[in-house]
């Protein structure tokens, strides 16, 4: 927070400040959402004529989640978000260094608590308690590990669903490498210089969430779609067992291959 000068207008206004966040001006963040847009179902105006069940989902705005946190800075976490549809909790952390970002969430996430990346188990580990990003090789055997990266820089890329977890096998110091078992089972080859966490990744009841039956995307308000090559000839150019259509088409007919 800081105090900012407003612009002058009059000059009873030369002396009036403001008190005002580069938050909320949001001028020196980086977006920290996404908006997908796809050009899927659509024809050669651009106009939608078919939606799918994808296209609920893609109009929401989703956070940007950060899958390769390496920084030694310090943040603290401010406010936890859930991903609709996904099922994933992410959370909103503040660097003292000014940025923030969104990083998936485990279970030893709490609000107000502080995230770092510690190399080693030494110095800062014994203030904090519940630390939240290592390296492979200064975890303990046989402990509980999540958001795993296969090599130093790769980004997280396993064992970060909701829920999941792998198991640190052995670590050997000679070929550099550590053996997990992941949420799979397989036993995979990491190196010990990977970055992984802490603990199983938030919302493990995401398991217990079944979509079995048919009503389960009608509560969203996604109706079910006919395929037009199930349909009769005068209701879409794909009906009929005419296979004159060479290519696919919208409804109407128009092309939507040549864009």
């Amino acid at each position: 927070m800081f105090l900012k000068k407003l612009r002058i207008v009059s000059n009873a206004s030369r002396n009036i400040k403001k008190l005002t966040s580069l938050w909320l001006e949001r001028k020196n963040f980086k977006q920290l959402t996404w908006r997908k847009y796809s050009n899927a179902g659509r024809n050669d105006s651009g106009r939608v004529v078919v939606w799918t069940k994808s296209s609920l989902k893609l109009k929401l705005i989703r956070p940007l989640i950060n899958y390769s946190m390496r920084s030694n800075i310090m943040s603290t976490i401010t406010t936890f978000k859930l991903i609709p549809f996904q099922n994933k909790l992410v959370s909103l952390s503040f660097l003292a260094s000014g940025g923030v970002t969104y990083l998936p969430a485990t279970d030893l996430f709490k609000i107000f608590g502080f995230i770092y990346f510690s190399p080693k188990l030494t110095g800062l580990n014994s203030y904090l308690t519940e630390p939240s990003l290592f390296l492979l090789f200064s975890i303990k055997r046989l402990s509980k590990v999540s958001l795993l990266e296969l090599f130093p820089g790769a980004g997280i890329q396993y064992a970060r669903s909701s829920g999941t977890f792998a198991r640190l096998i052995k670590l050997d110091f000679n070929t550099h490498t550590a053996l997990l078992q992941l949420p799979s089972g397989v036993r995979k080859t990491f190196s010990i210089y990977s970055l992984a966490s802490l603990g199983q990744v938030a919302l493990k009841s995401k398991r217990l969430l079944t979509n079995t039956k048919s009503g389960y995307w009608r509560s969203f308000g996604v109706k079910p779609i006919v395929r037009g090559v199930a349909r009769n000839p005068v209701d879409h150019p794909h009906g009929g067992r005419a296979k004159s259509i060479k290519y696919p088409r919208t409804p109407w007919g128009k092309t939507t291959k040549f864009k």
